[in-house]
Formats: structure tokens, C-alpha cells, sequence
């Protein structure tokens, strides 16, 4: 695995077992909450060799998760997505000024001798914000993401906690599911969501379909409709509150699985790599356009899943 670390200036830098990592994202809040669970499972005597820099649009976001997690926040006029990740909807002109900015906090940020920057997507734009910060820009090792940051975190000689796996298993009551997505193709529709909801009642599940207040596409959706407020205090409480979870989107996705409850995710398409870590081994996902597979999924999950913490989970 080639992971050696780079710097515009200098070119490659020595590798060292000492090694300071700054994880770095200023993109999406499933992102975010993709590598602070990474550093939530670290083993307390390295994490004071990690720490995670984002983009203060998660603000909100940070303060549900596990104090555990050194955050560093760079500071924004915006409390959404940096417009240079959202171009198509923001423009050019703002996302030349988002890399600008963005490029000037992160090198107001004060750094540790042999700290560098992990993207887990390096590309112009993440080369252009890191500015005179040495990157790592580690390839993709295995399917999935979580892969990917465990054997760079093994590479640096930094282990894991895992929990202990549960010695019982509790039987499920309660279904949440999450239709919603920013991305049209992503949603889930009236027909989709009462397949599910009818298979989930037909094992006795009580199911509960959550949206956000003032989303006007959802009033499509089989009703009643469980409404949470746009704030993610909201959002975790709505996770929390059933025994597991259905999204077709990524950030609740990756909080149920924090928040350990099981979690199965809806697609459009196949996209292992960027699956919570349960739903990938488990293979707790399918495409919902291909019915009879996405059923069977469906029933699958219904059956192996429990109310048993997933071992790397938060409490």
C-alpha cells in the first residue's frame, strides 16, 4: 500500500511509526460521521496521535457524536456543504471563493510536527485546500471505506477497540424508515415504502416512516408520517427511538450503525465502498429497483437481525 506522504513544497516526506494523522473532510456529513466512527474505535492510547478537521458546517453534527474524537473545525460563513463540493449547484464563481477560503483556514490551523492531512478522496480540489499541509492520499484497500482507514490506521501501528460481541440477542419491535434523500434517484417511493412497511408489520414490527418537517415530496408517502425537525439532535433522536433502520440515504445510514442499531440501505445502484461497515459484511443492502431481490434482502434482514449491539458500535 503505497501511502506515503506528499507535500507540494517538499515532495515526499519521511514516513515515520510516530506518524500525526489529521483526518480530513470538508464534504458531505456522511463523511464526516464515517471517520469520526473510525476514530471512535481507536484503542485510548493512540488517539492522541489522531484528530479530525472538518468544515464547521458540521457543527450541529459533532455535538450528537462521542466527545472521544479530537475535532478540529475550520471555520465558514456558510452552514452548508463548501460550495467548492457542491458545485452544480452553488457555481463556479462561489466554489473558486469556497477553495480559497478554504485553502486559507486550513493553513491558519496550528499543526503538530509530523501531523499530515488523510483524504479519503485526493484529487485537485483536496490538493488545492491542503496547501502546504504533507497529505496522505491512501488507495482503496478492500470493498468498502471502513477497510480502507483500518489498514491505514494498521499501517501506523494504531489498533483498534473493538467491543466485545454480545453473548444474547434481543428480538427486534420496532422498524424506522428513512425514505428521504437530497438526490431525486436516491428517494424512495409510496410503492417501495409500503412493500417495506407491510413486510415489517407481516413479523410484527411497529413501523414508524420519519421525514423531515417541510419536505412537500413526502407527502406522497403512505401516511401516517413520523415528521422530526431539520436539526440532527432531531435525527438521532428519531434513530434512536426504534429498534432498526431502513434509509436511502448515507448519513442516516452511518448513524443508526453508530448508534448500534441494524441498519439496511436502499439503492438506486450498487455502491459497496461507501456502505456502513454492518451493511457491507453482512450484506445488509440492495438495489430497490430490482423487486424481487430487494424483497428477499428485506426478509433477510428481518430475520438475522437483532437488537444485539454490532460489534464496533457505540453504546
Amino acid at each position: 500500500m503505497n501511502i506515503s506522504p506528499t507535500n507540494a513544497a517538499r515532495g515526499p516526506i519521511e514516513e515515520s511509526a510516530r506518524l500525526f494523522l489529521a483526518f480530513a473532510t470538508a464534504k458531505s456529513f456522511g463523511d464526516f460521521v464515517i471517520a469520526h466512527s473510525v476514530l471512535h474505535r481507536v484503542n485510548a492510547s493512540a488517539k492522541h496521535r489522531l484528530r479530525l478537521i472538518a468544515n464547521s458546517h458540521v457543527r450541529g453534527l459533532n455535538a450528537i457524536l462521542p466527545e472521544d474524537v479530537c475535532v478540529t473545525l475550520v471555520d465558514s460563513d456558510s452552514d452548508r456543504v463548501p460550495a467548492l463540493f457542491d458545485i452544480k449547484k452553488r457555481g463556479a464563481i462561489a466554489a473558486v471563493q469556497s477553495a480559497v477560503s478554504l485553502r486559507k483556514e486550513f493553513q491558519k490551523i496550528p499543526r503538530r510536527d509530523s501531523e499530515a492531512l488523510i483524504f479519503a478522496g485526493y484529487g485537485l480540489r483536496e490538493r488545492f485546500i491542503a496547501g502546504d499541509w504533507p497529505v496522505f492520499a491512501p488507495r482503496r484497500m478492500g470493498r468498502n471505506i471502513y477497510e480502507t482507514y483500518f489498514h491505514l490506521l494498521a499501517e501506523h501501528g494504531i489498533s483498534l477497540a473493538w467491543p466485545t460481541a454480545p453473548t444474547s440477542s434481543g428480538k427486534l419491535k420496532s422498524l424506522g424508515i428513512f425514505p428521504e434523500s437530497r438526490l431525486e434517484s436516491k428517494r424512495l417511493n409510496d410503492t417501495t415504502v409500503s412493500m417495506i412497511a407491510d413486510r415489517a408489520a407481516a413479523r410484527g414490527l411497529h413501523v414508524e416512516v420519519f421525514v423531515l418537517d417541510g419536505d412537500t415530496a413526502a407527502e406522497s408517502l403512505p401516511q401516517p408520517l413520523t415528521r422530526i425537525r431539520r436539526d440532527f439532535k432531531s435525527l438521532a433522536v428519531a434513530i434512536k427511538s426504534v429498534d432498526c433502520v431502513l434509509s436511502a440515504d448515507s448519513l442516516p445510514a452511518h448513524l443508526a450503525e453508530y448508534f448500534a442499531r441494524p441498519t439496511f440501505v436502499a439503492l438506486p445502484a450498487p455502491n459497496e465502498h461507501w456502505m456502513p461497515l454492518g451493511c457491507f459484511t453482512e450484506k445488509r443492502w440492495a438495489v430497490f429497483g430490482e423487486r424481487t431481490e430487494f424483497s428477499a434482502a428485506i426478509d433477510r434482514f428481518f430475520d438475522t437481525a437483532t437488537t444485539s449491539r454490532p460489534i464496533g458500535s457505540m453504546p
